[in-house]
């Protein structure tokens, strides 16, 4: 059984102190993880960090779900590098909305990743080198399936909460519906019980860009050099979705990059904006396995709760907890009108469900940037389950 206790470290973050990745593996020859379309991996590994500690009746859980990129890293700072802490600090520790007096957060990496969970990147066992393009393709209910795993092992009874933005919301959704006796609420922030078409279309113009960089090699690049190039383009036309038309204006306008340098009739001279894209390209490219990123992305088309279900409303039925959906006004890539229809159909479906919409013009970005806008409705539904007891 893991370790669910996180002691407080001085001197770094007060806090929420000093943290470590911990990994989790399961699985074998004789019984492997059997995916939803019926491959199977010999063995999966997944990093998580944790936040607080258990309590006697092991059900005092949040579970944090990361997005497209991210890590298991929500809260807190590393030893070896104490200017990052987690990308959901805001509202972990001590006091904070997720308060870890009271609560044990947990936070896993998601499957087909590569910063820490088993995916492409991974040795293959059977080969003796990475898998590459041989790696099954997962859905986000397979994640799910391995975080089910991964809380088993923990000894965890029940969750009191599952949240994430974007594709952790997905995955919160999988929860409800996958496991609806283990979780009291879920909160899915900026994202969709099943994924749209216009979604669908940026994710493969993102795939496009590196599969078409000629150092991608059919996935076959591990030992040389990466397909950098096509997975910095990938980013920039991610960045693009995860704005908005206001705050990029806000942010850059017409600026050039150099006040001194005209613009005029130069292909090489850049705007700020141009020079903000390249440079969230060069940072992904520094953290992110290029295959990763098409498996996941892939991940997110297919994510739909309905799948063996027969309906979108009878996976609404099978839902027991509170639902709490944060739309974001600005939000391009998840509009909010979809997603208040999304609240109105789990309600008719019998869903306790609500809607709060986030005022901000970071667009989809926003439930990373402005995450204190969302601490009085999750503040409040915490509060609602701890009436209900």
């Amino acid at each position: 059984m893991g370790d669910l206790t996180m002691e407080a470290h001085e001197g770094v973050d007060e806090e929420n102190g000093l943290v470590e990745i911990q990994y989790f593996t399961f699985g074998s020859e004789a019984e492997p993880f059997v995916l939803e379309n019926q491959q199977s991996l010999p063995s999966v590994t997944t990093a998580y960090e944790v936040y607080g500690s258990l309590n006697a009746e092991r059900d005092n859980v949040i579970l944090v779900e990361h997005g497209l990129t991210g890590s298991s890293h929500a809260a807190g700072r590393y030893s070896w590098e104490n200017r990052r802490a987690g990308y959901c600090n805001a509202l972990i520790g001590p006091g904070r909305v997720f308060d870890t007096d009271k609560y044990c957060v947990v936070a896993p990496n998601a499957l087909a990743g590569c910063r820490g969970a088993t995916g492409p990147a991974s040795i293959d066992p059977a080969a003796g080198k990475p898998y590459g393009l041989t790696f099954p393709i997962v859905t986000i209910r397979d994640m799910v399936r391995v975080q089910k795993r991964l809380i088993d092992h923990l000894g965890i009874r029940r969750l009191q909460l599952v949240v994430g933005g974007s594709m952790g919301g997905m995955q919160a959704f999988e929860w409800a519906v996958t496991y609806p006796e283990m979780v009291r609420a879920i909160c899915p922030i900026a994202s969709c019980s099943r994924t749209g078409a216009q979604s669908i279309a940026f994710n493969e113009c993102m795939r496009r860009a590196i599969v078409l960089d000629p150092d991608w090699r059919k996935g076959e690049y591990y030992g040389g050099a990466v397909p950098a190039s096509g997975l910095a383009l990938a980013r920039m036309i991610g960045t693009i979705t995860y704005l908005s038309d206001p705050i990029m204006e806000q942010m850059f306008g017409r600026k050039p990059v150099d006040e001194t340098t005209s613009l005029e009739h130069s292909l090489h001279a850049r705007f700020d904006v141009e020079r903000y894209l390249h440079e969230e390209g060069e940072k992904l490219v520094k953290r992110f396995d290029p295959n990763s990123y098409l498996y996941v992305t892939r991940a997110i088309d297919l994510h739909d709760i309905s799948r063996g279900y027969g309906s979108l409303d009878a996976a609404y039925r099978r839902i027991q907890a509170r639902v709490l959906l944060i739309g974001i006004r600005s939000d391009i890539l998840f509009d909010p009108k979809q997603i208040r229809l999304m609240d109105e159909h789990l309600r008719r479906a019998g869903v306790q469900s609500a809607y709060t919409e986030i005022d901000s013009d970071y667009g989809h970005d926003a439930f990373l940037v402005e995450q204190e806008k969302m601490a009085a409705p999750l503040q409040a539904l915490l509060a609602t389950l701890q009436e209900a007891v």
